[in-house]
């Protein structure tokens, strides 16, 4: 078995949290796939001891998504999705099956090939277009087009694609192929969040790391790989002093270096042109995925006591609108935009205190509307943005303004600061069909002694995709050096 990719909304990186008086403010998840006997991830968080500090609390369901003239509750039980759709949809039961049938089989398939080893699996890849050709297809398909093959009936399309903001912003710019191994994790096991925070799981892993002999620099920056020889041979770092004294620049040297920052950072600031050369080579035509814009809500009672039935709320209801549209959409106005509503107090998160509630609007956002304008524009065009996103709350859960302690919102400008990514994005390279999967770059960097761990690379963005690629790094590591 392999590393499942169904965690959703953010890079490990944003793997944070922060306080706000008695509140826990998650920074980055709304939900992950539990680690389950048999996996890789669950023998990954049993040797690092995270079983032990990690409770993992089942969210209600996948998703609720509200549009113009429909409604659907998308629950953790398939069969019974799958029923309540042909209700609904009576019209279109050949291209239910034909999805569901698809979507599983094509994770079966995907997990089959990466679950090789050693020769056998760069034999398996080699003859994959023969032993599975849909595999193939479905790498090179965007998900949109494969919906407008198989129904009829935008709102089913929509209904299927209610999440696509874990993944993208556009439907026909999205591999099926990756949005169909992540879509099957959640429709198999459902979806979970870390009790009291994400933050708890680079926590866990400071003290796995800390206590096999480890150590971890804080408030320190890389800002350059030191090559040698054309290998890259250290890094040289800015590490922050405390308050009142200065920063220092220090050097560190070793075998091999990992690079946790997004490639573009690293191929464009961190080298020399001499070394980077072949890494902008590689990597030039790869495009950035988008960002996300999050409104932080702080409220003085749960928003399930003013109306609230759901975990993860879409909702598309601003206007109506064709599969074709939906990636202009997500760039409209903000009285328009669609956004997902997580209500933590569905479940017991542990971010609240007793009696209070805490919600996290997130929509897609893009950093050209927010470059170029000063801090006095931008602050006016925040503020702008977050009234009527809070507008368009208050008309589906009346009172809600009267209830609200605190807001906080981080635009694509945001993100940018504090991930330090190219365009703010939290997805690393676009999930396109072109640069997912085996397209997407490889965690060993075509600079010798230099390799990648973090969204950028296979299998992508998402707390499992990060992790998955750190794993498959160390894996990789390993290999190369015993080969030396």
């Amino acid at each position: 078995m392999s590393w499942s990719w169904n965690s959703i909304h953010g890079p490990a990186s944003s793997a944070a949290a922060f306080k706000r008086k008695d509140f826990v403010f998650e920074a980055g998840l709304h939900m992950t796939g539990m680690p389950e006997k048999g996996d890789e991830e669950y023998a990954f968080y049993r040797e690092c001891g995270l079983l032990e500090k990690l409770d993992f609390v089942p969210v209600p369901e996948f998703y609720y998504i509200k549009g113009r003239d429909f409604d659907f509750v998308f629950g953790n039980d398939i069969r019974d999705n799958i029923r309540r759709l042909k209700a609904m949809f009576p019209g279109e039961k050949a291209g239910i099956d034909t999805y569901f049938r698809s979507i599983f089989r094509l994770q079966e398939q995907a997990l089959r090939v990466n679950g090789k080893k050693g020769l056998s699996r760069s034999l398996n890849i080699l003859i994959s277009p023969l032993r599975y050709p849909k595999l193939i297809r479905a790498m090179l398909t965007d998900t949109g087009s494969f919906l407008d093959r198989i129904f009829h009936d935008e709102r089913i399309k929509i209904i299927l694609l209610a999440n696509i903001g874990y993944y993208g912003d556009d439907p026909y710019a999205l591999s099926f192929l990756f949005f169909a191994i992540a879509q099957a994790g959640f429709y198999r096991k459902g979806g979970s969040y870390i009790r009291g925070g994400s933050h708890q799981l680079p926590e866990g892993l400071t003290e796995h790391i800390r206590t096999r002999g480890g150590a971890l620099l804080t408030s320190a920056q890389v800002i350059r790989i030191i090559t040698r020889n054309g290998k890259a041979a250290g890094v040289e770092y800015i590490s922050k002093g405390r308050k009142g004294t200065a920063a220092e620049y220090r050097k560190a040297f070793a075998p091999v270096i990992i690079a946790n920052a997004a490639i573009p950072n690293v191929v464009n600031e961190m080298l020399d042109p001499k070394s980077a050369a072949p890494l902008k080579r590689k990597y030039r035509d790869m495009i950035p995925g988008n960002s996300i814009m999050t409104v932080y809500i702080a409220t003085d009672k749960p928003l399930r006591e003013m109306g609230n039935r759901h975990y993860s709320s879409n909702f598309y209801d601003s206007k109506t609108f064709t599969l074709s549209e939906m990636g202009k959409l997500h760039g409209a106005d903000f009285d328009e935009r669609p956004f997902i509503l997580c209500d933590y107090s569905q479940i017991d998160a542990g971010l609240a205190p007793p009696g209070k509630g805490y919600a996290v609007l997130s929509l897609m956002d893009y950093l050209r509307d927010w470059e170029g304008l000063s801090e006095e524009e931008y602050r006016r065009k925040k503020k702008r943005a977050v009234g009527m996103l809070i507008d368009r709350l208050r008309e589906k859960f009346p009172g809600l303004r009267e209830h609200i302690i605190h807001v906080e919102a981080a635009t694509a400008r945001t993100m940018k600061r504090y991930l330090q990514t190219p365009e703010g994005t939290a997805y690393g390279y676009a999930q396109t069909p072109r640069q997912a999967i085996l397209f997407r770059p490889g965690v060993r960097s075509p600079l010798k002694n230099l390799y990648f761990a973090s969204a950028w690379t296979l299998p992508g963005g998402g707390f499992g995709g990060a992790m998955g690629s750190g794993h498959l790094c160390a894996k990789k590591i390993r290999k190369d050096l015993k080969n030396r």
